[in-house]
Protein backbone atom coordinates (compact mmCIF):
# COMPACT_ATOMS: atom_id res chain seq x y z
CA UNK A 1 0.00 0.00 0.00
CA UNK A 2 1.43 3.00 -1.20
CA UNK A 3 0.50 6.13 0.82
CA UNK A 4 0.83 9.86 -0.39
CA UNK A 5 -0.28 12.44 2.24
CA UNK A 6 0.14 16.38 2.42
CA UNK A 7 -1.88 19.83 2.17
CA UNK A 8 -4.75 21.30 0.51
CA UNK A 9 -2.96 23.77 -1.14
CA UNK A 10 0.41 26.04 -0.97
CA UNK A 11 1.94 25.25 2.71
CA UNK A 12 1.31 28.06 4.89
CA UNK A 13 4.90 28.09 5.96
CA UNK A 14 5.58 28.20 2.58
CA UNK A 15 7.85 31.47 1.97
CA UNK A 16 5.91 32.00 -1.74
CA UNK A 17 2.31 31.47 -2.53
CA UNK A 18 2.51 30.05 -6.04
CA UNK A 19 1.96 26.54 -6.68
CA UNK A 20 5.31 25.58 -7.90
CA UNK A 21 6.72 27.09 -5.22
CA UNK A 22 4.20 24.91 -3.01
CA UNK A 23 5.46 21.59 -4.54
CA UNK A 24 8.61 22.48 -3.41
CA UNK A 25 7.95 23.33 0.07
CA UNK A 26 5.62 19.92 0.11
CA UNK A 27 8.83 18.27 -0.65
CA UNK A 28 11.07 20.35 2.04
CA UNK A 29 8.78 19.16 4.56
CA UNK A 30 8.52 15.82 3.89
CA UNK A 31 5.39 15.07 2.57
CA UNK A 32 4.39 13.81 -1.06
CA UNK A 33 1.25 14.78 -1.71
CA UNK A 34 -0.30 18.53 -2.44
CA UNK A 35 -3.86 19.20 -3.37
CA UNK A 36 -3.65 22.37 -6.00
CA UNK A 37 -6.80 24.73 -5.45
CA UNK A 38 -8.93 25.77 -7.97
CA UNK A 39 -11.56 26.33 -5.71
CA UNK A 40 -12.24 30.46 -6.67
CA UNK A 41 -11.66 29.51 -10.53
CA UNK A 42 -9.49 27.33 -13.17
CA UNK A 43 -6.49 30.26 -13.07
CA UNK A 44 -3.94 28.40 -15.08
CA UNK A 45 -1.58 28.80 -17.95
CA UNK A 46 -0.38 25.98 -19.85
CA UNK A 47 2.83 25.99 -19.76
CA UNK A 48 3.14 26.48 -15.85
CA UNK A 49 0.91 23.10 -15.25
CA UNK A 50 3.30 21.38 -17.31
CA UNK A 51 6.25 22.88 -15.55
CA UNK A 52 4.44 22.06 -12.17
CA UNK A 53 4.05 18.33 -13.45
CA UNK A 54 7.45 17.94 -13.94
CA UNK A 55 8.66 19.08 -10.77
CA UNK A 56 6.13 17.29 -8.88
CA UNK A 57 7.61 13.98 -10.28
CA UNK A 58 10.84 14.88 -10.20
CA UNK A 59 11.06 15.03 -6.19
CA UNK A 60 7.90 12.12 -6.48
CA UNK A 61 4.95 14.41 -5.30
CA UNK A 62 1.73 13.50 -6.34
CA UNK A 63 -1.05 16.09 -7.43
CA UNK A 64 -4.72 16.03 -7.10
CA UNK A 65 -6.97 19.37 -7.43
CA UNK A 66 -9.88 20.48 -6.20
CA UNK A 67 -12.17 22.03 -8.24
CA UNK A 68 -14.02 25.45 -8.02
CA UNK A 69 -16.75 25.24 -5.01
CA UNK A 70 -19.05 27.26 -7.82
CA UNK A 71 -20.36 23.58 -9.27
CA UNK A 72 -23.61 22.37 -8.96
CA UNK A 73 -24.49 19.57 -11.38
CA UNK A 74 -28.33 20.09 -10.22
CA UNK A 75 -28.50 23.70 -10.35
CA UNK A 76 -32.45 25.22 -11.29
CA UNK A 77 -30.01 27.72 -12.87
CA UNK A 78 -29.07 25.86 -16.52
CA UNK A 79 -26.30 28.08 -17.26
CA UNK A 80 -24.60 26.98 -13.88
CA UNK A 81 -25.06 23.09 -15.16
CA UNK A 82 -23.36 24.47 -17.92
CA UNK A 83 -20.47 26.20 -16.57
CA UNK A 84 -20.02 23.34 -14.15
CA UNK A 85 -19.79 20.80 -16.67
CA UNK A 86 -17.78 22.59 -19.93
CA UNK A 87 -15.82 24.88 -17.69
CA UNK A 88 -15.48 24.05 -14.16
CA UNK A 89 -14.83 20.44 -14.39
CA UNK A 90 -13.51 20.28 -17.72
CA UNK A 91 -10.76 23.07 -17.46
CA UNK A 92 -10.08 20.83 -14.12
CA UNK A 93 -9.79 17.86 -15.78
CA UNK A 94 -7.40 19.25 -18.95
CA UNK A 95 -4.98 20.59 -15.97
CA UNK A 96 -4.66 17.78 -14.52
CA UNK A 97 -4.14 15.94 -17.71
CA UNK A 98 -1.53 18.48 -18.85
CA UNK A 99 0.36 18.12 -14.87
CA UNK A 100 -0.05 14.30 -14.09
CA UNK A 101 -2.43 15.23 -11.16
CA UNK A 102 -4.33 12.02 -10.31
CA UNK A 103 -7.66 12.89 -9.18
CA UNK A 104 -10.13 16.37 -9.71
CA UNK A 105 -12.46 16.67 -6.50
CA UNK A 106 -15.42 18.75 -6.11
CA UNK A 107 -18.78 18.66 -4.26
CA UNK A 108 -21.39 17.40 -6.50
CA UNK A 109 -24.54 19.49 -5.77
CA UNK A 110 -27.35 20.93 -3.64
CA UNK A 111 -30.91 19.40 -3.39
CA UNK A 112 -32.48 23.10 -4.62
CA UNK A 113 -35.81 22.19 -3.52
CA UNK A 114 -35.77 18.67 -4.56
CA UNK A 115 -35.86 15.36 -3.57
CA UNK A 116 -32.88 13.41 -2.48
CA UNK A 117 -33.95 10.86 -5.69
CA UNK A 118 -34.79 13.77 -8.00
CA UNK A 119 -31.82 15.34 -7.60
CA UNK A 120 -29.63 11.80 -7.73
CA UNK A 121 -31.27 11.28 -11.34
CA UNK A 122 -29.93 14.52 -12.52
CA UNK A 123 -26.24 14.73 -10.77
CA UNK A 124 -25.97 11.15 -12.43
CA UNK A 125 -27.35 12.53 -15.74
CA UNK A 126 -24.83 15.08 -15.67
CA UNK A 127 -22.21 13.51 -14.19
CA UNK A 128 -22.15 11.10 -17.23
CA UNK A 129 -21.80 14.16 -19.52
CA UNK A 130 -19.01 15.13 -17.42
CA UNK A 131 -17.34 11.70 -18.03
CA UNK A 132 -17.91 11.43 -21.36
CA UNK A 133 -16.54 15.06 -22.14
CA UNK A 134 -13.47 14.57 -19.71
CA UNK A 135 -12.41 11.01 -22.18
CA UNK A 136 -9.18 12.18 -23.56
CA UNK A 137 -8.16 12.55 -19.97
CA UNK A 138 -7.24 9.11 -19.30
CA UNK A 139 -5.39 8.73 -16.27
CA UNK A 140 -7.44 11.75 -14.60
CA UNK A 141 -9.77 10.29 -11.97
CA UNK A 142 -13.13 12.24 -11.09
CA UNK A 143 -13.84 12.38 -7.82
CA UNK A 144 -17.04 13.65 -6.48
CA UNK A 145 -16.89 14.74 -2.70
CA UNK A 146 -18.78 13.80 0.30
CA UNK A 147 -20.19 16.74 1.47
CA UNK A 148 -20.98 17.81 5.02
CA UNK A 149 -24.15 19.53 5.27
CA UNK A 150 -27.58 17.92 5.19
CA UNK A 151 -28.90 20.32 2.15
CA UNK A 152 -26.55 19.17 0.04
CA UNK A 153 -26.49 16.50 -2.27
CA UNK A 154 -23.29 14.21 -1.40
CA UNK A 155 -24.07 11.66 1.50
CA UNK A 156 -21.72 8.99 1.91
CA UNK A 157 -24.55 6.40 0.39
CA UNK A 158 -25.64 8.73 -2.45
CA UNK A 159 -21.78 8.55 -3.82
CA UNK A 160 -21.74 5.20 -3.52
CA UNK A 161 -24.63 4.25 -5.31
CA UNK A 162 -24.18 6.86 -7.91
CA UNK A 163 -20.58 5.35 -8.46
CA UNK A 164 -21.89 1.72 -8.46
CA UNK A 165 -24.75 2.75 -11.04
CA UNK A 166 -22.52 4.66 -13.05
CA UNK A 167 -19.65 1.70 -12.89
CA UNK A 168 -16.45 4.24 -14.75
CA UNK A 169 -13.00 3.00 -14.22
CA UNK A 170 -12.96 6.86 -14.08
CA UNK A 171 -14.84 7.78 -11.16
CA UNK A 172 -15.02 7.26 -7.76
CA UNK A 173 -15.95 8.66 -4.38
CA UNK A 174 -13.37 11.41 -2.79
CA UNK A 175 -14.16 10.35 1.16
CA UNK A 176 -14.22 13.52 3.48
CA UNK A 177 -14.56 11.67 6.77
CA UNK A 178 -14.99 15.28 8.28
CA UNK A 179 -17.85 15.74 6.53
CA UNK A 180 -19.44 12.50 6.72
CA UNK A 181 -18.53 12.69 10.72
CA UNK A 182 -20.51 16.40 10.58
CA UNK A 183 -23.50 15.19 8.74
CA UNK A 184 -23.95 12.13 10.51
CA UNK A 185 -24.09 14.07 14.13
CA UNK A 186 -20.67 12.82 14.97
CA UNK A 187 -21.23 9.12 13.62
CA UNK A 188 -17.30 8.55 13.41
CA UNK A 189 -16.11 8.03 16.92
CA UNK A 190 -14.62 3.86 17.18
CA UNK A 191 -12.73 1.98 14.63
CA UNK A 192 -15.53 0.19 14.23
CA UNK A 193 -17.61 3.45 12.26
CA UNK A 194 -14.71 3.91 9.95
CA UNK A 195 -14.46 0.51 8.94
CA UNK A 196 -17.66 0.54 8.00
CA UNK A 197 -17.05 3.08 5.87
CA UNK A 198 -13.75 1.18 4.35
CA UNK A 199 -15.72 -1.85 4.17
CA UNK A 200 -18.56 -0.07 2.15
CA UNK A 201 -15.59 1.44 -0.38
CA UNK A 202 -13.62 -1.90 -0.56
CA UNK A 203 -16.58 -4.13 -2.07
CA UNK A 204 -16.52 -1.54 -4.59
CA UNK A 205 -13.06 -0.71 -5.38
CA UNK A 206 -11.73 -4.58 -5.05
CA UNK A 207 -12.62 -5.68 -8.85
CA UNK A 208 -10.32 -2.42 -10.33
CA UNK A 209 -6.97 -2.85 -11.64
CA UNK A 210 -5.85 -0.20 -9.77
CA UNK A 211 -7.70 0.35 -5.79
CA UNK A 212 -6.88 3.75 -4.75
CA UNK A 213 -9.08 5.75 -2.05
CA UNK A 214 -8.85 9.51 -2.07
CA UNK A 215 -9.78 10.99 1.14
CA UNK A 216 -9.99 14.33 3.00
CA UNK A 217 -9.15 14.55 6.72
CA UNK A 218 -9.43 16.93 9.52
CA UNK A 219 -11.60 17.40 12.64
CA UNK A 220 -14.56 19.40 12.53
CA UNK A 221 -17.46 22.05 13.98
CA UNK A 222 -20.81 20.65 13.33
CA UNK A 223 -24.55 21.61 14.29
CA UNK A 224 -27.79 19.65 13.81
CA UNK A 225 -27.55 21.09 10.16
CA UNK A 226 -23.99 19.34 9.74
CA UNK A 227 -20.59 21.21 9.15
CA UNK A 228 -19.86 24.54 10.65
CA UNK A 229 -15.74 24.62 10.69
CA UNK A 230 -12.94 22.57 10.04
CA UNK A 231 -10.75 21.65 13.02
CA UNK A 232 -7.39 20.77 13.98
CA UNK A 233 -6.89 16.92 14.47
CA UNK A 234 -6.01 17.32 17.72
CA UNK A 235 -9.71 17.75 18.44
CA UNK A 236 -10.54 14.29 17.65
CA UNK A 237 -13.39 14.91 15.86
CA UNK A 238 -12.83 12.53 14.56
CA UNK A 239 -9.45 11.18 15.70
CA UNK A 240 -7.23 10.37 12.99
CA UNK A 241 -5.93 6.81 14.65
CA UNK A 242 -9.14 5.14 14.80
CA UNK A 243 -9.26 5.87 10.68
CA UNK A 244 -5.50 4.49 10.82
CA UNK A 245 -6.48 1.70 13.08
CA UNK A 246 -9.19 0.46 10.24
CA UNK A 247 -7.02 1.24 7.70
CA UNK A 248 -4.77 -1.92 8.70
CA UNK A 249 -7.05 -4.38 7.86
CA UNK A 250 -7.33 -3.16 4.05
CA UNK A 251 -5.32 -4.07 0.57
CA UNK A 252 -5.55 -0.64 -1.00
CA UNK A 253 -3.05 -0.08 -3.90
CA UNK A 254 -2.73 3.92 -3.38
CA UNK A 255 -4.11 5.80 -0.56
CA UNK A 256 -4.32 9.29 -1.36
CA UNK A 257 -4.93 11.86 1.85
CA UNK A 258 -5.36 15.42 1.76
CA UNK A 259 -5.49 17.52 5.16
CA UNK A 260 -7.76 19.90 5.44
CA UNK A 261 -7.08 21.25 8.67
CA UNK A 262 -6.99 24.70 9.47
CA UNK A 263 -2.74 24.71 10.35
CA UNK A 264 -2.62 22.25 6.62
CA UNK A 265 0.92 21.08 6.67
CA UNK A 266 1.38 21.00 10.38
CA UNK A 267 -1.53 18.02 10.79
CA UNK A 268 -0.26 17.06 7.66
CA UNK A 269 3.03 16.00 9.34
CA UNK A 270 1.37 14.83 12.16
CA UNK A 271 -1.18 12.62 10.29
CA UNK A 272 2.45 11.18 8.40
CA UNK A 273 3.80 10.78 11.91
CA UNK A 274 1.45 8.88 12.87
CA UNK A 275 0.93 6.28 9.97
CA UNK A 276 4.99 5.95 10.29
CA UNK A 277 4.58 4.46 13.75
CA UNK A 278 2.11 2.68 12.99
CA UNK A 279 3.64 0.71 10.01
CA UNK A 280 2.21 1.65 7.07
CA UNK A 281 4.58 4.64 5.60
CA UNK A 282 8.11 4.25 5.77
CA UNK A 283 9.93 7.65 6.48
CA UNK A 284 10.43 10.66 3.81
CA UNK A 285 13.93 11.28 3.93
CA UNK A 286 14.88 14.65 2.15
CA UNK A 287 18.19 14.46 1.11
CA UNK A 288 18.15 18.17 -0.11
CA UNK A 289 15.76 21.17 0.58
CA UNK A 290 15.03 22.97 -2.45
CA UNK A 291 16.02 26.75 -2.12
CA UNK A 292 13.09 28.96 -1.96
CA UNK A 293 14.06 32.68 -2.23
CA UNK A 294 10.93 35.00 -1.71
CA UNK A 295 11.72 38.30 -4.13
CA UNK A 296 12.09 41.28 -1.86
CA UNK A 297 10.32 44.30 -3.31
CA UNK A 298 12.49 46.88 -4.17
CA UNK A 299 11.71 50.14 -1.91
CA UNK A 300 10.54 53.06 -3.68
CA UNK A 301 13.67 56.05 -3.24
CA UNK A 302 12.52 58.32 -0.87
CA UNK A 303 12.59 61.95 -1.92
CA UNK A 304 14.86 63.97 -0.65
CA UNK A 305 12.51 66.03 2.31
CA UNK A 306 12.54 69.66 0.85
CA UNK A 307 12.98 72.45 3.17
CA UNK A 308 9.61 74.25 3.04
CA UNK A 309 10.86 77.75 1.83
CA UNK A 310 9.85 80.66 3.82
CA UNK A 311 7.25 82.99 1.95
CA UNK A 312 8.77 86.01 0.21
CA UNK A 313 7.56 88.96 2.44
CA UNK A 314 5.36 91.06 -0.34
CA UNK A 315 6.35 93.82 -1.13
CA UNK A 316 3.82 96.78 -0.32
CA UNK A 317 2.46 98.07 -3.22
CA UNK A 318 3.43 101.50 -4.64
CA UNK A 319 0.30 102.96 -3.62
CA UNK A 320 0.30 102.01 -0.19
CA UNK A 321 4.30 102.85 0.19
CA UNK A 322 3.29 106.47 -1.04
CA UNK A 323 0.24 106.79 1.30
CA UNK A 324 2.62 105.87 3.88
CA UNK A 325 5.50 108.24 3.05
CA UNK A 326 2.72 111.08 2.25
CA UNK A 327 1.36 110.67 6.33
CA UNK A 328 5.47 110.33 7.53
CA UNK A 329 5.77 113.53 6.00
CA UNK A 330 2.78 115.55 7.21
CA UNK A 331 4.14 113.91 10.65
CA UNK A 332 7.31 116.25 10.62
CA UNK A 333 5.85 119.20 9.30
CA UNK A 334 3.67 119.01 11.90
CA UNK A 335 6.20 118.58 14.87
CA UNK A 336 8.30 122.05 13.35
CA UNK A 337 5.07 124.11 13.35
Amino acid sequence: MRIYIGPAGVPISCPKKDTLSGVKCVYNLGLNLMEIQFVRGVKLRDEVAVEIGELAKELGVRLTIHAPYYINLASNNPTIVERSIKEWIFDSARLASLMGARCVVFHPATYGGRSPEETYRIVKNNLMRVLDLTSDFEDVIICPETTGKRGQFGSFEELMRLVEDINNLRLIPCIDFAHIHAREGGSLKTVDDFRRILNRYYEFIETRPIKILHIHFSSIEYTEKGERAHLAIAAREPAFENFVEALKEFDFDEVQIVSESPILERDAILMRDILVREGLMEPIIVEKPIEIVKKVAKKAKKKAAKKPRKKAARKPKKRKARRRKAKRKTKKASKKE
